[in-house]
């Protein structure tokens, strides 16, 4: 049996990650369709993302060793002038997601009435903001990974890039359950079954490149999930019920759209991303020093 090393609790930090990755990319998701003239449940997908942002502050901070005074630490460096956003990759996300939860809070507001926030979150320059914070959020959460020292299964490029597809599929999967716009849906079908396809590749890819590629640690991290303790889980709850069930149900949309197959694909595709997030951590073995 695998003795894991926690780096960072699998789950607090991977809901965090799916939190973000909800949230960030959900927010391009939303200024697209704002783009593209529609109007059905603005209001609600704006809370949404508001909540998941916050859930992501949440869950972050709770991984902290004291996260009571993560609010007094973070005034008394900024305006001390040793706030490190720019040297560490936990500031930087803090950075992020404050000017995400600032963002969606006044688009939550502004959808449910608040009118004199029109001028402001109604402007093509906002809305870019938005979609440009979203993306640097999800691409933030990957490189959050793909940056720690000492677990060579998580130093690859490859993983910024499978957050950024498992974190579209959550927008997608926000559009299938909250938008029932029958183009919207056969849109989100389509970019569904893309995106799940390029998820599958990609996972497999980031699996064999360690096990045929990687040092002895990210072989061990590899093996793992393939064969080992968490075999079960990776297979049957990410691969089968998370991409592969999600992936078959949208191959048959794609010939007749279905409310009920688009929420169950919806919800799974969702289970599916946090799962990977978790599981990615769980594997996270340090390279051993000889």
């Amino acid at each position: 049996m695998t003795a894991f090393q926690e780096i960072w609790a699998p789950w607090l930090i991977g809901p965090f990650l799916w939190f973000a990755g909800i949230a960030g990319m959900g927010s391009v998701a939303y200024v697209l369709l704002k783009w593209i003239g529609v109007e059905e449940k603005r209001k609600e997908l704006s809370w949404t993302l508001l909540i998941s942002m916050a859930l992501a502050l949440v869950f972050v901070i709770a991984d902290l060793s004291r996260p009571w005074n993560v609010a007094s630490a973070i005034m008394s460096a900024v305006f001390g002038g040793t706030f490190g956003w720019t040297r560490s990759w936990m500031a930087v996300g803090i950075v992020l997601l404050l000017t995400g939860l600032l963002l969606t809070l006044l688009l939550a507001l502004r959808n449910s009435g608040v009118k004199v926030l029109a001028p402001l979150t109604d402007a093509k320059w906002f809305d870019a903001l938005l979609a440009l914070v979203g993306i640097a959020i999800t691409v933030y959460s990957g490189f959050l990974i793909a940056a720690a020292p000492g677990v060579p299964f998580w130093n690859t490029p490859l993983l910024p890039v499978l957050w950024i597809i498992s974190a579209s599929l959550c927008a997608v999967a926000l559009v299938k359950l909250m938008i029932h716009h029958e183009a919207m849906s056969k849109a989100a079908t389509r970019y569904g079954v893309a995106l799940d396809a390029a998820e599958l590749l990609a996972i497999f890819a980031l699996l064999n490149l360690a096990l045929y590629g990687g040092s002895v640690a990210a072989k061990q991290s590899a093996h793992t999930l393939a064969y080992g303790e968490l075999a079960p889980i990776f297979w049957i709850g990410l691969v089968g019920i998370g991409v592969v069930i999600p992936l078959l149900l949208g191959l048959i949309m794609l010939k007749k759209e279905n409310k009920y197959l688009g929420i169950a694909a919806a919800v799974l595709a969702l289970i599916g991303a946090l799962l990977l997030r978790v599981l990615v951590l769980q594997a996270g073995i340090f390279e051993p020093i000889i």
